[in-house]
């Protein structure tokens, strides 16, 4: 007897497997212009509310607790469908810490965030049915609990509008980040050999972590969490990956 058609779940799911990295790209272009309009919008409010004497400061109008994939970061990984990868250790100096492309805006400022001087883990998450794609990456500065999320702004730039998207992405000492060698951040992807491109490269004394995301991203979606005494935590940038998944099995499970 030959095979019969696919279980219906079955084909649902390969269904929602297919959609996800399409659906990926587009979530970050529209996602680009939806944010660049809010925050247009809160520009506004901040004039108008500055006029009628009740602005109440640029950090707390843009602050915001909601990271809706957070329990990946805090959870357990593998019951949200993640992996965890080890991806070595950054080191960050007093000018601060950036996530950027390191060859098409590598002058871009730092995060606006208090991060001590040290050497910290980074982290990847990636899902377990996808092993060639980033969902997340963190740099975890300590093994406290998260008590608050925060969207994160760059110095001297609060309202941060350049949407250029990413083919390479740097997490590290914003001057070391600088300083990289675009040809060497080149030959340093090539050689990887994992599912995963990634690599470490030392500027300035300090190691950057070096990956390829293998698809187009915007860096507007990075949050920081932060402890019960208000020290950070975690700092992650959330590709978009596993919110995509679990908002198109979510519409294929509504659908008769």
């Amino acid at each position: 007897m030959g095979d019969g058609p696919a279980p219906r779940g079955r084909r649902r799911r390969s269904i929602v497997e297919a959609q996800v990295l399409k659906s990926q790209k587009h979530y970050y272009w529209i996602g680009g212009g939806i944010w660049a309009a809010l925050m247009l919008g809160g520009g506004a409010f901040l004039v108008v509310a500055g006029l009628q004497g009740e602005g109440s400061g640029l950090g707390g109008a843009l602050e915001t607790e909601v990271f809706s994939s957070a329990e990946v970061v805090t959870g357990d990984p593998a019951a949200q469908g993640a992996e965890v990868i080890e991806a070595g250790e950054v080191d960050i100096g007093p000018a601060g810490l950036t996530l950027t492309d390191p060859i098409a805006s590598a002058d871009r400022p730092a995060f606006d965030l208090d991060v001590p001087e040290g050497r910290y883990p980074a982290l990847i998450y990636r899902p377990v049915d996808e092993p060639r794609v980033i969902g997340m990456v963190a740099l975890r500065l300590s093994e406290d609990p998260v008590e608050t999320w925060e969207t994160v702004g760059r110095k001297n730039r609060p309202i941060d509008l350049d949407f250029s998207s990413d083919d390479v992405v740097a997490l590290g000492d914003v001057e070391a980040v600088a300083r990289l060698d675009e040809e060497a951040v080149r030959a340093a992807l090539a050689e990887a050999d994992a599912a995963i491109p990634l690599a470490t490269l030392s500027a300035e004394g300090r190691d950057v972590l070096l990956f390829d995301p293998s698809f187009e991203t915007f860096s507007a979606d990075i949050y920081a969490g932060f402890d019960a005494e208000g020290d950070l935590v975690l700092l992650v940038k959330d590709f978009g990956y596993f919110a995509t998944r679990k908002a198109l099995e979510e519409r294929a499970r509504d659908e008769p």
